[in-house]
């Protein structure tokens, strides 16, 4: 199979969808949770096993402004209750626990409300960005020391420039995703999802040094071959085997969001890890090596003139 052949075609879907998840990135923004802008926690304990969440959110939906609270289980009888206003005044929490006492009996000495505080959510933020920059950099400078030995004609940062430049392409698009269904469904970013984004920066970036080490291999066996060609091998050769590894990831989440649909939190966990697993393999495949090789190239083209 000829990858490099339409290598071109893959570049512009990739700019075409990384340039519209930013537009819906700058247009909708994110929906950032209770874990991130602050809030209130409720907790919930029925005296008997707790109902479904799709009841207990139709009942709570029916309040003004509480049509994206987010409901977790959290045992039999017990749900959690994430709402995105800090502060809440007895009254309208009276209202709230009298329209979840619509759903089944529940024990009040056990049942109460706490605030998120603000502080908390902006340390979270700025520690997420601060993980995810510091695992940016990691990964730049893990690659571009595993194959600083790496024979020519691309040098190793620019096989950690391509990979890196690969996970931004993989966590931007999910996030644009994000964005959208945050806008249409009230979608938030949790730690849940940021747990996912980062979980797909492991096995993306696991693809993609799998492929740059069989090339790293071929280019030590074969000093004949362009180096087009050497890539398009191992390309090949790494192809099922990346393929493989992604589905079993997509084969265990397939389930899980079937059966735990209604836990928003789960939910758009594995929703997040499906899309990052599918687009990984895309990056990986289609275009970090193809990048390399344009990058080639252009190089002897400059070289030639």
């Amino acid at each position: 199979m000829n990858f490099l052949k339409y290598s071109k075609i893959y570049f512009a879907i990739a700019i075409l969808t990384v340039g519209a998840s930013l537009y819906f990135l700058f247009a909708y923004g994110l929906n950032f949770g209770i874990d991130f802008e602050g809030g209130s926690s409720m907790n919930i304990v029925y005296k008997n096993n707790a109902p479904s969440v799709e009841l207990i959110k139709k009942a709570v939906s029916e309040i003004d402004g509480m049509a994206n609270v987010q409901i977790q289980p959290a045992g039999n009888n017990e749900i959690v209750l994430k709402i995105n206003k800090k502060n809440i005044s007895s009254e309208t929490y009276g209202v709230i626990l009298s329209k979840i006492k619509e759903t089944g009996e529940i024990n009040d000495s056990a049942s109460g409300i706490e605030t998120i505080s603000p502080l908390i959510g902006k340390e979270l933020k700025d520690k997420t960005v601060l993980v995810v920059v510091i695992a940016l950099l990691a990964m730049l400078a893990y690659i571009a020391l595993a194959f600083k030995n790496v024979s020519k004609p691309i040098s190793s940062f620019q096989y950690g420039f391509s990979s890196t430049l690969m996970l931004f392409h993989d966590v931007i698009i999910p996030l644009g995703v994000l964005a959208i269904l945050g806008k249409m469904y009230g979608a938030q970013l949790t730690i849940p999802v940021i747990t996912a984004l980062l979980t797909i920066v492991g096995y993306c970036i696991n693809n993609t040094v799998v492929v740059f080490d069989r090339i790293r291999e071929n280019l030590i066996k074969d000093r004949k071959s362009s180096y087009a060609d050497i890539v398009n091998k191992s390309l090949n050769e790494a192809f099922s085997r990346c393929v493989n590894t992604s589905l079993t990831v997509l084969i265990a989440l397939i389930p899980l969001y079937y059966f735990f649909s209604n836990e928003e939190s789960l939910k758009y966990f594995t929703l997040t890890m499906g899309i990052g697993i599918i687009v990984g393999i895309f990056s990986s495949v289609f275009l970090a090596s193809p990048l390399l090789v344009s990058w080639n190239n252009l190089k002897q083209k400059r070289a030639s003139k």
